[in-house]
């Protein structure tokens, strides 16, 4: 495993800055989104930031910073401005800095990145919602150094995450009925796997297996659930014919999502994110399986 320190330029297409006069009033929702999610089981510290911004849709601006520590969940959601990933309390930099500075919560966090991205606009299996013009779609394991200081009390963290990067014409809702994606860092791999089910009810799946020499494509993927509909495990069929199998060892915790308007009467999509210990082909790691659901009882 190797990383270097962060800078923009290091981060690549990850670093991409945001897109200021990509739409206007009269064009489908156009979302620059962000995000960085983190864990270090042995100090028990997991967290996220995420942030979306948008030149025409105010509803769609918000930052949010998640974290527990100790079993300790505290949460700060904030407006977010136009053009900017940074609200009163919580920065993303896109060198790979994050800074919260909230009365409930402050962080300093430096995350760099592991291996090389994975690019989810090489195979186009997200419809894109303007033709001719589709979601750009990137991610990428990262080691994460820092601290987080709750009530008084300073836990300092060493461990993994993955940071995304996403920009275009975008309107969940809309578009998905359904998903559910895992994501495993150890020290020798990061495993990237995506799964939709459409408006149209068309199943596509998409994601990679990355170390340190290649990158391989999924190209199927299979999950198991208990009967809560809680993550089990995954088979992953890879384009080189082999297969992954990746299961869960113990749950740490997760947080919802907000992926939509503050307030809606109408369709709401709901995201979960399931923070967990994995085992992987004989190896431990940590990560995330994220389930989504369109609620259309309104």
């Amino acid at each position: 495993m190797t990383s270097v320190t962060p800078t923009e330029r290091s981060w690549g297409q990850l670093s991409e800055p945001i897109h200021t006069n990509a739409a206007g009033v009269g064009d489908p929702v156009w979302k620059d989104n962000a995000y960085f999610s983190f864990w270090d089981p042995a100090a028990q510290v997991f967290g996220t930031l995420h942030v979306s911004t948008s030149p025409n849709a105010p509803s769609a601006r918000r930052a949010r910073f998640s974290i527990s520590v100790a079993g300790r969940v505290t949460e700060v959601i904030e407006p977010l401005g136009e053009g900017t990933f940074s609200s009163g309390s919580l920065h993303f930099g896109l060198d790979g800095r994050v800074r919260v500075d909230h009365p409930s919560v402050q962080a300093e966090l430096v995350n760099a990145p592991l291996f090389v991205a994975a690019d989810y606009g090489t195979n186009n299996v997200i419809p894109p919602l303007v033709p001719g013009q589709p979601l750009q779609h990137f991610q990428q394991a990262c080691t994460v150094v820092g601290s987080v200081t709750v009530d008084g009390t300073t836990v300092a963290t060493t461990g993994h995450g993955m940071r995304d990067r996403t920009w275009g014409f975008r309107d969940e809702s809309s578009q998905w009925v359904e998903f559910a994606a895992l994501f495993m860092v150890d020290e020798s791999t990061f495993i990237s796997a995506m799964k939709f089910r459409g408006a149209d009810d068309a199943l596509t799946a998409d994601g990679f297996v990355i170390d340190s020499t290649r990158s391989t494509q999924i190209t199927g993927i299979t999950f198991a659930r208990d009967a809560a509909a809680q993550f089990r495990w995954a088979r992953l069929e890879l384009a080189d014919n082999s297969t992954h199998v990746v299961s869960i060892r113990s749950r740490l915790g997760g947080f919802w999502v907000p992926a939509g308007p503050a307030e809606t009467d109408g369709p709401a999509l709901g995201v979960y994110d399931d923070f967990m210990m994995l085992d992987s082909e004989g190896r431990c790691g940590e990560g995330i399986f994220e389930q989504a659901i369109l609620h259309r009882v309104a």
